[in-house]
């Protein structure tokens, strides 16, 4: 049996390895990132994956029972950016980026959950979905100290406020203020009660299913 000293050992000098291959790839890597099991990266050309100081990235399927994939950080167009704040933690998540993602200080974002800025396919009469080309991205901005839960659909155009608590499986496609909670879909915003950074408000604040 290992001891826990070899143990520690071993998961830094893994972590520091992936670090290494993240920086050969193009990606700027802050001081004492954590990197559990290797990320899927893509960078396109003029893109930029920005990662800030003690950051964890968690691709470990063995460490962690509900991640099921490796993160994956996909800067997919000319000019798109991914930036982790400092201390922010990701999970078997998934961000695809043809336009700008932020994501805050203190933020934690959860197994299965993909925030996409893309607009996806164009309709034309010709080709129907299959029309070449896609629609620019909107950027999604998400505040600090915020927790999304596993299985959430964050869509393109997004403004995530500080102090935010999004719902497992939340399919969010409108901005959600500070301290308030996004759950369901189409997502419903409530304020959250005063200990968790809230307002603590008691009634609905808004409902939006606006694109």
């Amino acid at each position: 049996m290992l001891s826990s000293r070899v143990k520690v050992f071993i998961v830094t000098a893994y972590a520091r390895w992936h670090a290494f291959i993240l920086r050969c790839r193009g990606v700027q890597v802050g001081k004492g990132t954590n990197i559990v099991g290797c990320p899927r990266i893509k960078i396109s050309k003029g893109a930029s994956i920005i990662i800030g100081a003690d950051v964890c990235l968690n691709s470990n399927l063995y460490l962690a029972p509900l991640i099921t994939h490796a993160v994956g950080l996909y800067a997919c167009r000319n000019g798109a950016q991914i930036v982790l704040k400092d201390h922010c933690g990701i999970s078997g998540a998934l961000l695809l980026c043809k336009s700008r993602i932020s994501v805050g200080e203190y933020t934690f974002i959860g197994p299965g959950t993909v925030i996409n800025d893309s607009e996806g396919h164009t309709f034309s009469k010709e080709y129907g979905w299959a029309t070449p080309g896609e629609k620019p991205g909107r950027p999604i901005s998400i505040g600090d100290k915020c927790f999304i839960a596993g299985g959430c659909t964050i869509l393109s155009g997004v403004t995530i406020g500080d102090r935010c608590l999004i719902s497992a499986g939340t399919v969010l496609k409108c901005d959600v203020p500070a301290g308030h909670m996004a759950s369901g879909n189409p997502a419903v915003i409530t304020p959250l009660p005063k200990i968790l950074g809230g307002p603590g408000r008691k009634k609905i604040a808004t409902t939006s299913t606006s694109e």
